[in-house]
Parts: C-alpha cells; structure tokens; sequence
C-alpha cells in the first residue's frame, strides 16, 4: 500500500507542476495510479500544500465540505475539474461533483444539500453531490459523464486537462492514512 501511495502523491505532485495534464508521462507507460485522476487528501488542501495557486477556491471549497455534515451526510470524495484545475489565469468558478454517504442514525436532508449546492455558486463553487450508496451504475456513469465534462472546454471535445479526486474521508478512516 505504501508503494501505491507514494506514487500517487509523486504523480499528483508532477502533474500539478505540470498544470494537469492527463498524463505526466508517456501514455503507454501511465496507469489509474500515476495518471489523472490524481489523488489528493482533504488535509492537503486545508494545510495548504497542494493547489496553493486556487486559494479562493480552496478555501470555499473544503469550507463546503465541511458543511455536508449539517445535513446529516459526510463528503467521501470529490472529482474537481473544469478551467480552475490546470493553467487558466483566472478561472471564473471550480466544478466538482461530491460523492457522499449518509452519517449514521441520521436522515439526510437532501432538499437542503440541494439548496446549499445551489448557493455555492455565489462563492464560485459549481457543486453536485451524489451518494456512494445509489446504484452503482449511475455512481459510475455519473464519475464518466464529470470526467469526460471537466477535462474539456466548453463546446470543444477535446481532452485538455486531468483532474484531481479528493479523499474527503477523515484521516483515520481512508486507506491513504
């Protein structure tokens, strides 16, 4: 496992150097593990050390994290991606889709994630959220569908970037720990 995590964090760190690009090497040689997507822990982003260039958007972003919890659900993972993830000088907001499980002996409260979703955008976050627990076709399907969107520019169909997935899960409880 430690082997995986080292090269993980040496591929995320390469290709942030790199502004994102899909690969940090050659195609043929690359793999899920040194490849976009690249891994980042919620704890880089707090302390800083990693996309230290979109603290704006950081800063909002791990702050919504933070708040998934009010509504009875916890952020697992996230996918960023679109203009803010790779070279764009002053990208206008940062896409992510939330992947989320539900907080135990609680109700979610959806209809309130959703409005809070849509009150990110005032703060430059275009958010979805999705729970771990839906069918794991339309789980997967939907990480295919904001893979293919946010690697792209708009109208284009061209891959132009490679994104970052977060483990939003807590220190103790990922099996990056």
């Amino acid at each position: 496992m430690d082997t995986i995590l080292k090269t993980m964090d040496s591929s995320r760190i390469a290709a942030e150097a790199l502004a994102f690009p899909p690969f940090v090497g050659p195609e043929r040689e690359s793999t899920p593990l040194n490849a976009s997507p690249y891994v980042a822990r919620l704890s880089h982003l707090r302390e800083g050390s990693f996309l230290s260039n979109r603290e704006a958007f950081v800063r909002q972003f791990v702050a919504a994290v933070d708040d998934f919890r009010t509504f009875g659900v916890r952020a697992v993972a996230a996918l960023l991606g679109g203009s803010a993830i790779g070279p764009k000088p002053d990208p206008g907001d940062l896409d992510a889709v939330i992947f989320y499980e539900s907080l135990f002996g609680t109700t979610p409260n959806i209809r309130g994630l959703r409005t809070y979703l849509k009150s990110c955008k005032a703060k430059r976050l275009d958010l979805r959220a999705l729970p771990l627990d839906a069918d794991p076709i339309v789980v997967l399907k939907t990480v295919s569908f904001f893979s293919m969107l946010y690697s792209k520019n708009e109208g284009s169909m061209t891959i132009v970037r490679g994104l970052v997935l977060v483990d939003c899960r807590e220190e103790g409880d990922s099996a990056s720990s």
